[in-house]
């Protein structure tokens, strides 16, 4: 059997940091990589690696309707993936371990993002947003997808996370151990352009992310101005709310020249997401030396240093919080914090992440079969 590497990525859907994390390794490993479909609207690998691109379906309509992408993702790295046994290593990104069913010969590898949140940490969150007929259609449904998760995961060789946050999750809801490797958040030439007089937020506009929050400040501050950079479901939530509000502009989806145009000239960023697994966007907004106003939750306690690469908003933050950081954070004290961000970005390399991750999967395939 060929000494050959695979990354198994449930589906690229966004332009977000798991998909760039799964390009990176890509590279770093000469790895191919499969995925369930590419969406005409995300980070597409095809061109950007060396190696071979599967694609085991094409986008449809309903791909992106939760239940219908469900069933055919789990379908088709059950059913699609007889070309797993051409490869001796297997590593897997996202929900996509039904593939393990056909992978028994090989070394598997899990880097786990997260357990699934909808179906452990937010579970509760998650249902009491449904109504009684999806919440009934729901229980059952988080149910057996927890316990296929845990069934599955015992089967992983290994398996790396993202943070000591995701880390802890693993352990409490899989009971399995597993070794961090922080991703990599350098992968764009991010650079410190200049000190523009507004704040950036480049998040998905998912519910979970606290965009509205964010917004509905910013509404109470006609004086501060917020460029919110992004799509997803919130969309026309948050244009609805910044109506009227001319210090608010929403851009969409952009490009990645124009992502470092904006963030290399923001005055500082601004991510607040729920309990989030790790936080490459904050990084990536210390890589171009802009301090970060953060909430003291998940991850971002492993990155964000109060009052010395951001200001930490207290969990479960009001607006009223982020008012006072915003009003906190001035030109110059920003631009105080331009070192202590380097530092910290320095930590979060591609080249520490391809050492680790290369270290790990070396320590693995050398194990006797």
């Amino acid at each position: 059997m060929p000494n050959k590497i695979i990354i198994l990525h449930d589906y690229f859907l966004y332009k977000g940091g798991g998909e760039r994390l799964v390009i990176s390794m890509a590279k770093i490993l000469n790895a191919d990589i499969a995925t369930a479909f590419i969406a005409k609207d995300a980070f597409d690998p095809r061109g950007q690696i060396s190696g071979r691109v599967i694609e085991l379906y094409r986008e449809k309509s309903w791909s992106r309707v939760p239940g219908f992408r469900y069933l055919q993702v789990q379908l088709s790295f059950l059913l699609k993936t007889g070309f797993l046994k051409n490869y001796d290593t297997v590593i897997y990104s996202g929900d996509c371990l039904t593939a393990l069913l056909r992978a028994r010969h090989a070394k598997n590898i899990a880097y786990m993002h997260t357990p699934p949140r909808h179906l452990f940490d937010c579970y509760s969150e998650k249902l009491r947003s449904y109504s009684w007929w999806k919440k009934i259609l729901f229980v059952p449904f988080a149910g057996f997808n927890r316990w296929r998760f845990r069934t599955l995961s015992k089967h992983f060789d290994k398996i790396i996370t993202n943070s000591k946050n995701t880390q802890a999750r693993i352990k409490k809801f899989l009971g399995l151990e597993s070794i961090v490797v922080y991703p990599p958040c350098d992968t764009l030439p991010f650079k410190n352009l200049s000190q523009g007089d507004y704040f950036f937020s480049w998040a998905r506009l998912y519910s979970v992310k606290r965009i509205d929050l964010i917004a509905q400040a910013f509404t109470q501050m006609p004086d501060k101005k917020l460029i919110i950079a992004s799509g997803g479901p919130e969309l026309q939530k948050i244009q609805k709310m910044a109506e009227g509000h001319d210090n608010i502009k929403i851009v969409g989806w952009i490009s990645d020249d124009e992502l470092l145009q904006y963030l290399g000239k923001c005055l500082a960023t601004i991510y607040i997401p729920v309990r989030e697994d790790f936080g490459m966007s904050p990084v990536e907004s210390m890589t171009a030396g802009k301090p970060v106003i953060g909430v003291a939750e998940g991850g971002l306690l492993e990155i964000i240093e109060d009052q010395k690469n951001g200001v930490m908003l207290p969990a479960d933050p009001t607006e009223n919080d982020l008012i006072q950081a915003v009003d906190e954070l001035t030109p110059a004290k920003a631009l105080a914090m331009e070192q202590n961000c380097y530092a910290t970005a320095r930590k979060f390399t591609e080249a520490e992440f391809a050492r680790k991750v290369r270290e790990e999967i070396y320590k693995l395939r050398s194990r006797a079969v």
